[in-house]
């Protein structure tokens, strides 16, 4: 089930084989201006979420291998110390074992849901994200929410879908915590005003929260300098308001990582692809630099489809349904995965082909099951080339 800007890989995807992990862009000052291996994640990896300054694996065994910065603790394994190619396990209790990580996550700040329901925290902390006192965390924390079936965070803010309902905690400056109003919570508070029905899947960003009824529909709140909100204005909004698409929303990401950017691009149940919000770097793919304001419909390959969508700080990126990486927005880090353009305002292939991708600001994460094709255009072994399996991603 694809939630947010990352994947849970489907049982089909596990193997006995080995997968492949990389990382490109920029996470903890390393750059990378292409797809490059990582190494040291053992057993079979289930997803992947990748936050602005750390990258995240969960494995089939319900373990958490993550490498990066280490800011604030955001490894999890008791330290502030750098990892930035060497996987480290996160150290929860004893028993506790993970079903499934939030995406994305808090600056500087991991989370993970464990086979109970509970959902737990570390690193930063920054606001109270966490729906703890502001301070930083360098072990795993219990957070004082029970039958979490979802989270997502961005910037200095987090949701959390529990016991059906959905809450936040962190920074509300543009609104982001849904409440109606602008006042900061370390405690949980209710978003108010969504239908009263189903919530299928939640999204955030910098200062941006979403989520996707049962019904296909699709509503947001939050910052909206630069049109991110897509209903057509650019003032904030402290309550969510309707986005207004076509058909109903089957996959969601919702990107953005300061004040110039941020866009949301969903696939929609006839399979198009759908983008608004900030358009200064040429992320929403419509050959132009010009914000919208409102849902565009982005040209995407007619013989291969997305089948998985992902919105960064400013840059976009699509797997179709050969498995071929697109990317397409802001390459000053390396994010297209090839370092020869600044921008690019169409979509444009990055040479690898990948089950899934999760991306948070300039940090870009991918995962290759066994059965996925390799190019000549990354770091890894160029002679490595399998037939591709088709994984699919998304529901």
């Amino acid at each position: 089930m694809v939630i947010g800007s990352t994947a849970l890989l489907p049982a089909s995807a596990w193997g006995a084989q080995a997968q492949q992990v990389y990382n490109w862009g920029d996470a903890a000052g390393l750059q990378y201006h292409g797809p490059s291996l990582i190494h040291g994640v053992p057993g079979t990896i289930v997803q992947i979420s990748a936050t602005n300054s750390t990258s995240y694996a969960l494995t089939k065994t319900g373990e958490v291998w993550a490498w990066g910065a280490g800011l604030a603790g955001a490894l999890g394994n008791g330290t502030r110390v750098q990892s930035t190619i060497t996987p480290v396990q996160v150290k929860f209790p004893t028993g506790v074992k993970i079903t499934s990580l939030p995406v994305p996550m808090p600056y500087d700040t991991g989370m993970a849901i464990d086979s109970n329901g509970n959902i737990w925290g570390w690193g930063a902390n920054n606001a109270g994200s966490l729906c703890e006192k502001t301070g930083s965390l360098l072990y795993p924390v219990k957070l004082p929410l029970t039958h979490v079936t979802q989270a997502s965070g961005g910037g200095t803010h987090a949701i959390y879908l529990s016991d059906g309902r959905l809450y936040a905690c962190g920074d509300n400056a543009n609104g982001e915590l849904g409440n109606g109003t602008t006042v900061s919570s370390t405690h949980a508070v209710h978003v108010i005003g969504l239908p009263n029905q189903t919530i299928k899947t939640i999204g955030s960003s910098w200062r941006n929260s979403g989520a996707v009824m049962a019904n296909g529909s699709y509503f947001d709140w939050g910052y909206n300098h630069a049109d991110q909100l897509g209903n057509g204005k650019t003032t904030d909004s402290d309550i969510p308001v309707r986005v207004d698409l076509p058909a109903k929303v089957r996959q969601l990401s919702v990107g953005g990582s300061a004040g110039d950017n941020g866009q949301t691009v969903v696939i929609l149940a006839n399979g198009s692809v759908w983008d608004w919000g900030s358009d200064e770097y040429g992320q929403l793919g419509n050959g132009k630099i010009l914000s919208g304001s409102r849902p565009t419909r982005i040209d995407v390959p007619p013989k291969e489809p997305f089948v998985q969508v992902i919105s960064g700080g400013s840059t976009m990126y699509g797997i179709d349904s050969s498995g071929a990486v697109w990317a397409w927005g802001q390459n000053y880090y390396g994010q297209l995965g090839f370092g020869a353009l600044t921008i690019s305002d169409l979509p444009v292939k990055v040479g690898i082909d990948l089950s899934c991708l999760s991306s948070t600001a300039t940090n870009v994460e991918g995962v290759r099951d066994p059965g996925s094709r390799s190019t000549a255009n990354h770091r890894g072994d160029p002679s490595h080339r399998l037939a591709l399996r088709n994984t699919q991603c998304g529901d």
